[in-house]
């Protein structure tokens, strides 16, 4: 079997789209956060990224682009 039929499927444009979204919309994390996992991030990019945003939530501190990064 080739290694790309090996790999799960992922939508890596979907999985951007809803961390750009969390990140405009600060609001949006209290729509998702009980259902959306870490683990439901296919990337190890955007899984540090949803945990970044995560902590940052935690603290009551805003979460950007910017403070993200």
């Amino acid at each position: 079997m080739s290694a790309v039929l090996a790999e799960l499927p992922f939508a890596n444009d979907h999985e951007q789209s809803v961390l750009g979204a969390l990140m405009v919309d600060n609001d949006a994390l209290v729509k998702v956060q009980d259902w959306l996992s870490v683990e439901d991030f296919y990337r190890a990019d955007h899984r540090l990224i949803y945990t970044a945003i995560l902590a940052l939530a935690e603290a009551r501190r805003p979460f950007d682009a910017l403070t993200v990064g």
